[in-house]
């Protein structure tokens, strides 16, 4: 039986110049967001990045990849 997830989307990327010196991360951890790219590109499923990053729930982990996903949605910025 597949788990429902409620995707919160307000703010799952924080930052702030205190925090990894202002990369962003996922809000709530120290988890830089490309390290979240990086794991993915290697393989890593939800499962074993949530075991691994334990202060990455799978809510935040899936609002993130939500967030980026709704990027492609945008129409691309206009140059002067």
């Amino acid at each position: 039986m597949k788990k429902s997830i409620s995707i919160p989307l307000k703010d799952p990327v924080s930052v702030n110049p205190k925090i990894l010196g202002g990369a962003p991360v996922i809000k709530g951890t120290r988890i830089p967001a490309s390290l979240v790219f990086d794991l993915l590109e290697k393989g890593y499923t939800f499962d074993i990045i949530t075991k691994e990053y334990p202060s990455l729930s799978e809510k935040k982990l899936a609002a993130f990849l939500n967030l980026v996903s709704k990027s492609f949605d945008d129409p691309p910025a206009k140059t002067l």
